[in-house]
């Protein structure tokens, strides 16, 4: 076929293809915004914050190391709630920073959305928004649910910050925000896996994880690369008044460090919070520490001088205070981490398992389920 004969039938052949194009998608129906106020958020410490989403005071910028200040503008554990019998739900978000995503975590965990509803008694995954843009992202969620009045949650990135955030729903469809939990709240003070890294998404974070498990709000102070017990830091957790701390801080700390910097950190949070439950928790024991006996001889360590501060403390006359073993936390198969240190989302789950009959007793001594 020559050319000529080639490009005569292209010609003909060109209507009758558009023809069989699809029509274009009706237009989506009409959505109503609804701004995301600090009122509405739950898991912040405190209401005096530079940003609408910060974890810390602004008061403490000028106290706290720097590199701890800039993490506690990152809007790790915190979420809203809402109620509404929208069919989709979509979101718009401004975050604080370019980077939206880490080598070892996907943007959808680190600037991304998460939202969940509750569906006979229970937290279930509906639908996540992933970032694309920086600063600012509008994305669906879900489309398709059933009219009816349902309890959602939407989770907030762990490891970016956030300047505004609204979710829009159709326009005939009920919304309200939901008051934050009055419950007191646990307060959970750690490193980047506290934090959150690498979970895929923010509803994935242990501390998320034991939220909904426990039934209680939960206070994320972990920061990546800090939590080294600095008297700073402990000065603001005892400004708190939590149902119960969870000190997770061993992997950013030297064994040395634990000796000299837990006991004081225990000391200020007791002088003012005398009867609260504080749960120690070991360092986690990584799966490749048998090929690194340095490290691992570290962390046997730093766990030991943890141990014997507990013990020290219970011998005391403190009750309140007790241990999880770092054996519970990872399983033994070594596929909990992505890395050498930071869990997977498998690994998360384990870690929850192992720290929720802790946090039970701690919250409701002598009760194995949540009040």
């Amino acid at each position: 076929m020559t050319t000529a004969h080639l490009a005569v039938l292209l010609t003909a052949l060109i209507p009758a293809l558009a023809v069989a194009q699809p029509a274009d998608p009706a237009p989506p129906a009409a959505l109503t915004w609804h701004r995301v106020t600090p009122a509405v958020v739950e898991g912040k410490g405190w209401t005096d914050t530079a940003g609408d989403f910060d974890r810390f005071p602004k008061r403490a910028k000028d106290d706290v190391p720097e590199a701890v200040w800039e993490l506690s503008r990152q809007s790790a554990g915190l979420s809203v709630r809402f109620t509404s019998n929208a069919t989709r739900v979509r979101v718009r978000w401004t975050v604080t920073r370019d980077r939206l995503a880490l080598p070892h975590m996907p943007a959808t965990g680190v600037s991304g959305l998460d939202l969940y509803a509750r569906d006979a008694g229970a937290w279930r995954f509906v639908g996540g928004a992933r970032p694309i843009d920086s600063p600012t992202n509008d994305a669906s969620v879900i489309v398709g649910l059933t009219p009816e009045p349902r309890e959602f949650r939407l989770y907030l990135p762990l490891y970016n910050g956030v300047d505004r955030l609204e979710v829009g729903v159709p326009e005939e469809a009920s919304f309200r925000f939901d008051e934050p939990s009055r419950a007191k709240p646990v307060v959970v003070y750690g490193t980047s896996i506290t934090q959150g890294c690498c979970a895929s998404r923010p509803g994935m974070s242990y501390t998320a994880i034991l939220g909904r498990r426990l039934g209680v709000p939960v206070i994320n102070l972990g920061f990546s690369g800090s939590a080294r017990a600095e008297p700073e830091v402990a000065r603001l957790l005892a400004e708190l008044d939590p149902a119960a701390y969870v000190l997770d801080a061993l992997p950013n700390m030297t064994p040395q460090q634990v000796v000299e910097r837990m006991p004081a950190l225990i000391d200020i949070i007791r002088a003012a919070r005398p009867h609260t439950p504080i749960v120690l928790v070991e360092h986690l024991l990584y799966p490749n520490l048998r090929f690194r006996k340095e490290k691992a001889s570290d962390v046997a360590a730093a766990n030991a001088s943890l141990r014997q501060i507990h013990e020290a403390r219970r011998k005391g006359g403190d009750r309140r205070i007790t241990i999880v073993p770092s054996a519970t936390l990872l399983g033994s198969d070594g596929d909990g981490t992505v890395d050498d240190s930071h869990p997977t989302e498998l690994g998360f789950q384990r870690m929850v398992d192992g720290l929720e009959p802790y946090l039970r007793r701690a919250l409701w001594p002598g009760s194995t389920t949540a009040r």
